[in-house]
């Protein structure tokens, strides 16, 4: 029999020449890896129908938009509430479960990550998160404005299998398609944590921040060709300036850390990043609660280029 196409996707990006990143090493044992998954994902499964759930309402602030994964959601446009168990169509791949899984084990082995916690392919808001991002739904988060390292996970696993799956469906990327927007050099620093594991098969990330010199971030850019940004967005309005970076191709956007009222040096700059992407791409915001003016005023912020 041939190699399942996800096994394929990780040899092919391994075998990308990229002269400046960091000496990788491939997953051992493959297979048997996938075998543990697809057993403990049926597991899951059944504690997943267990688990108790909170309620907290949830709105729309675009068509297709969601509120606080992980709680019951009742969007306001139809009232359906949202299931908290893997939908039929969705079901999450072995690619993107591996992601999770390589993940986990080098947060845990740096202390980063609580084994007692549980499998992060069980997490509940994960599991909503990817009912939600496979339907293609922007999600407004309003249960903290911090992203959690499970969070920061799932959607980097998730933006992974989506650049696996349209490679493998011919497609290329020039530029960076996941782009995550934090306030401070600290959270750039633990998204980078978080997302470094994923070199091991093939994603390659950059950190754009005022630590290190814009020099030495040109070179960066250019030497590494990442699939992912995390930066703050000052410095990265530096580098557009430059021309040194393209977010033209920008397809999963995160913002971290925003507050109401949208006033201030941190929300101008995120108008004027968002401006130059073009489209629409799918958004996870971060924010703490608001009210009915605030959302208005988040519709405005992230808006269509005009």
């Amino acid at each position: 029999m041939g190699k399942s196409n996800d096994e394929n996707a990780v040899k092919r990006r391994w075998n990308r020449k990229r002269p400046s990143c960091d000496k990788i090493k491939i997953l051992p044992q493959r297979s048997l890896l996938y075998g543990r998954i697809n057993v403990s994902i049926l597991a899951a499964k059944k504690r997943l129908k267990k688990a108790k759930r909170s309620n907290t309402q949830g709105i729309y602030f675009r068509q297709e938009t969601a509120v606080s994964p992980g709680k019951t959601m009742i969007p306001v446009i139809n009232g359906n509430e949202l299931s908290h168990e893997w939908t039929e169509h969705v079901y999450p791949s072995k690619f993107l479960m591996m992601c999770l899984n390589t993940i986990q084990n080098s947060l845990e082995n740096v202390g980063a990550l609580k084994t007692e916690d549980g499998p992060l392919f069980a997490n509940t808001w994960g599991v909503e998160f990817w009912n939600c991002y496979s339907k293609g739904k922007d999600l407004l988060e309003m249960s903290g404005i911090d992203s959690t390292r499970e969070q920061i996970a799932w959607m980097a696993s998730a933006a992974a299998d989506t650049i696996t799956r349209k490679e493998n469906e011919g497609l290329s990327f020039k530029s960076p398609f996941h782009l995550f927007l934090v306030p401070s050099l600290d959270k750039a620093f633990e998204v980078r944590l978080v997302w470094k594991p994923l070199e091991t098969i093939g994603i390659y990330t950059l950190s754009l921040h005022s630590g290190t010199t814009i020099e030495k971030q040109i070179h960066r850019l250019k030497s590494c060709e990442p699939e992912f940004l995390v930066s703050t967005p000052e410095r990265l309005l530096d580098l557009l300036s430059l021309k040194a970076v393209d977010i033209s191709e920008v397809s999963f956007l995160v913002i971290d850390g925003l507050e109401a009222p949208f006033e201030g040096s941190y929300c101008e700059a995120i108008k004027s990043i968002r401006q130059l992407i073009p489209g629409n791409p799918q958004t996870v915001v971060f924010s703490d609660g608001m009210s009915n003016l605030s959302i208005s005023m988040l519709q405005k912020l992230l808006g269509e280029p005009e």
